[in-house]
């Protein structure tokens, strides 16, 4: 048996969808009081439209850094590394 999605669970989900992966929603989802696992909630990605993936084409190394929790320094090491690609 499935439990419905609230209101504020599906508006949780739509303002993090694309941007933040499966696990960070879940993470988020559970600060906020709500329990749903990673699945459950890239079922309902995909059933509401969004990618369960995150894009981050056209975002520069502070707002990745930003977006994936991590130090500016780590983003702009993977650029030097070449495993992230970057323009100036």
């Amino acid at each position: 048996m499935s439990i419905k999605w609230t209101d504020e669970e599906l508006a949780i989900l739509e303002e993090k969808a694309e941007v933040y992966t499966v696990k960070q929603i879940a993470s988020s989802l559970k600060r906020r009081g709500f329990y749903r696992t990673p699945i459950a909630i890239y079922l309902k990605l995909n059933s509401l439209g969004y990618s369960a993936r995150p894009t981050l084409d056209n975002y520069s190394c502070k707002e990745i850094a930003q977006v994936l929790k991590l130090n500016f320094s780590t983003v702009t090491r993977w650029v030097k590394r070449g495993w992230l690609s970057a323009i100036r």
